[in-house]
């Protein structure tokens, strides 16, 4: 079975907030800081502002997520705007 490629927008604040569900095959995502002033932050369901990797305003980063695995986002601010496109490995 073929998975699809999926994109979608999130916003997200100052709660730990999931990123696309817990992974049941290997996929690659890119995660879209929409933001112009707010640096986001990327982690496990622990992330904090303070702890999490930082994604500054207006970036793309990609990542690899396994079965199993999650990832996270929280901002310092709420309102919060995030993209993502997921496509299958």
């Amino acid at each position: 079975m073929t998975l699809p490629v999926e994109s979608g927008r999130l916003i997200v604040g100052t709660t730990a907030l999931q990123i696309d569900g817990v992974g049941v095959s290997p996929v690659r995502i890119w995660i879209h800081n929409e933001n112009s002033t707010s640096t986001l932050h990327l982690g496990g369901p622990d992330v904090t502002v303070e702890n999490g990797f930082a994604l500054d305003a207006k970036s793309v980063q990609d990542f690899t997520i396994f079965p199993g695995q999650s990832l996270w986002m929280i901002s310092p601010t709420s309102g919060h705007e995030v993209s993502y496109l997921r496509i299958p490995v």
